[in-house]
């Protein structure tokens, strides 16, 4: 009797952990280096084209926040990227439900340095799409875009509003206290804005292993830092750098934690890269000079 009682318990669990699984997705946020655009130092040959898609099946995210989207085309009005559709025509080819595939939303401000969020029609709803401009020190390029996130789905009930962010380059003392404005406008932003409680802000931050003052005022506000211990840049004198993170609100933390207690806490956010030197180099030659992080949320809470 007790080998059956066992056996059952065995059984629920197995089943109950199956489901729960189910209500785990993956968002990501990747910068794709200059997509779109002849910028001097990337190949973005068309013949690329079927490893972009590939690559972006490997993370399993089906919902990514996208930096560095050139804007090359635009239809009914909105701008559109050449290799992005192209890319995306790649990853529909096996969908034949036109209400399954992928697709994309681009911001129309931030010129060449654009932000983007491609995701799968069937699993989220993407809408309300807008560029904000917190304060002075985002009045030029990269200024923030924002969309609200529904999953779609059985048991799905998750909505949030997603910020997609590309701060200011480089390590010298300018640069810096750029990011630093970014920061403390921002922050001061979320605060006097009436956003859905559940937050999530992802994107290229730029900022180095000792300017962590730099988002102090989003912890400031109750924000936390989602960190990961992979390193995200490629280039050689940037391999020590976690350039790309996500934040979230508190409210939304919930369901995040919920999705690290079922898939671990080393799998709940990860690095998606190779560790071959020569898929490294090639990858930073063809695809990009960042690898894309990528989170898990439990949708099936609100």
């Amino acid at each position: 009797m007790k080998k059956l009682l066992l056996t059952t318990a065995t059984l629920f669990f197995l089943v109950f952990n199956t489901c729960a699984q189910e209500n785990i997705r993956k968002v990501a946020t990747w910068n794709m280096k200059w997509l779109g655009t002849n910028s001097g130092n990337q190949l973005d040959a068309l013949e690329n084209v079927p490893d972009y898609a590939e690559y972006i099946l490997r993370t399993e995210a089906t919902l990514f926040a996208l930096q560095e989207i050139g804007a090359t085309h635009s239809v009914a009005g909105k701008p559109k990227c050449f290799y992005l559709d192209k890319i995306v025509d790649e990853l529909n080819k096996s969908i034949p439900d036109s209400s399954a595939q992928w697709t994309y939303i681009l911001d129309d401000r931030n010129g060449q340095q654009r932000l983007a969020f491609l995701y799968k029609k069937d699993l989220w709803d993407v809408s309300n799409a807008r560029i904000i401009t917190p304060g002075n020190s985002f009045v030029h390029i990269r200024r923030p875009f924002v969309v609200t996130v529904k999953a779609k789905g059985t048991n799905a009930q998750l909505q949030f509003d997603f910020i997609d962010i590309h701060l200011k380059a480089f390590d010298d003392e300018s640069s810096r206290q750029k990011r630093a404005d970014n920061f403390n406008e921002l922050s001061a932003w979320l605060e006097t804005n009436t956003l859905d409680e559940d937050v999530l802000i992802a994107g290229d931050t730029n900022i180095y292993f000792y300017e962590s003052y730099v988002y102090q005022p989003l912890l400031d506000i109750d924000y936390r830092y989602l960190y990961d211990a992979e390193l995200t840049a490629i280039h050689e004198d940037q391999l020590g750098q976690r350039f790309d993170r996500f934040f979230t609100s508190q409210s939304l933390y919930h369901e995040i934690i919920s999705a690290k207690n079922l898939v671990g806490s080393s799998e709940y956010i990860d690095v998606i890269k190779d560790n071959d030197p020569n898929k490294i180099l090639w990858f930073d030659q063809n695809i990009s000079d960042h690898y894309p992080v990528v989170l898990n949320i439990d949708v099936s809470e609100e």
